[in-house]
């Protein structure tokens, strides 16, 4: 295994410790009653934002696509978002959410733009002769929504939620990393780092990657249950 090998050839564990010790530290988390409570702070917070964010941002897009002068009225405030440097971001926040909830909010802005001009996107590329049928035999707005909107940004769909959900993780623990939110997943990193305590480091980062990517497989088989059919 490369990351051994890496271990071995650097043999300092203050820099860097093998896969055994952190799967180790992993085990000695799992038996702890904090353990769980810690997942769920973060995993609540962030994945709450994420949702949000989906719904949201589906909504104003269906909106903007509607009304361009709306389009042009969100777009500049969105790419500032999404040029703002997480760090500072959470700077800002702080002196006027505080810190329970840093996390929630980081990850709600880091996610949305993506979901915005991705369900945009899709939007700008339906098929107007569809649309032009849906006007002549007068489909319901839910069946218009259900039967040619959902379909049409479906790929869009899919690769945004897989591109927000791994954003939304890291923005959202760098926001509690930052503030030093309590009972998180950032918390623990930051303790680990200054205690000097590699092993946790790298444990943390584990599950960290490993929530990020099991609520990502779960998102996307979601959606693919739900609308594959329609899309194709």
């Amino acid at each position: 295994m490369v990351w051994e090998l890496f271990t071995r050839l650097v043999d300092n564990s203050f820099l860097l410790v093998g896969p055994m010790e952190a799967f180790r530290h992993i085990f000695l988390f799992v038996e702890k009653a904090a353990f769980f409570r810690i997942l769920s702070f973060s995993s609540f917070r962030i994945l709450s934002a994420y949702f949000l964010a989906f719904i949201l941002a589906l909504t104003l897009a269906l909106f903007s696509y509607r009304h361009k002068f709306f389009e042009n009225l969100i777009q500049p405030p969105l790419f500032l978002l999404r040029s703002l440097p997480v760090a500072s971001f959470v700077i800002i926040l702080l002196f006027f959410i505080g810190r329970a909830n840093l996390s929630f909010f980081i990850s709600f802005w880091m996610s949305f733009p993506i979901f915005y001009f991705n369900f945009l996107e899709g939007l700008k590329k339906l098929d107007k002769d569809i649309l032009e049928m849906a006007n002549v035999f007068r489909l319901s707005p839910w069946n218009r929504f259900r039967y040619i909107l959902i379909p049409g940004i479906y790929p869009q769909m899919l690769s945004s939620a897989k591109l927000a959900m791994g954003l939304s993780w890291k923005s959202g623990i760098a926001a509690e990393l930052i503030g030093q939110v309590r009972n998180s997943i950032g918390y623990q990193l930051m303790d680990a780092k200054v205690s000097l305590e590699m092993g946790e480091v790298f444990a943390w980062s584990i599950i960290m990657i490993a929530l990020s990517k099991f609520f990502e497989l779960l998102v996307l088989y979601v959606l693919k249950k739900a609308f594959s059919k329609g899309s194709t």
